[in-house]
């Protein structure tokens, strides 16, 4: 097993983490890794804020139509709706988080 020397080492790859990495090593000569078993972006980016809020909009716009006198709005094409949340969150996929970490000189290391 090769073995691997930092000077930062951060558990967990969510705004702190990813913040706290950039903030320890930027302008310094310091190397960093982030450690991360799921998703580079954390919890927010893909399972709770962004995908939440893209599944509420479409509900609200669909209100604020429906109260307009001689409107009338309904939401029927659920399967497009939760294309749009996944379209949100990249479809989990957190490749361009890992490229902006390894750009900034902090290396991903999943585990």
């Amino acid at each position: 097993m090769a073995e691997d020397t930092y000077d930062v080492i951060v558990i967990g790859g969510g705004p702190a983490g990813e913040n706290a990495a950039h903030y320890a090593i930027k302008g310094s000569e310091r190397t960093a890794a982030i450690v991360e078993a799921e998703l580079v972006g954390g919890e927010c980016s893909y399972w709770a804020c962004m995908p939440s809020k893209a599944l509420l909009r479409p509900v609200e716009a669909v209100e604020e139509v429906g109260a307009l006198p001689g409107v009338s709005a309904r939401l029927d094409d659920t399967a497009a709706v939760l294309e749009r949340r996944d379209q949100f969150n990249h479809h989990r996929d957190d490749s361009s988080q890992v490229q902006w970490a390894n750009d900034n000189g902090i290396e991903v290391v999943r585990g």
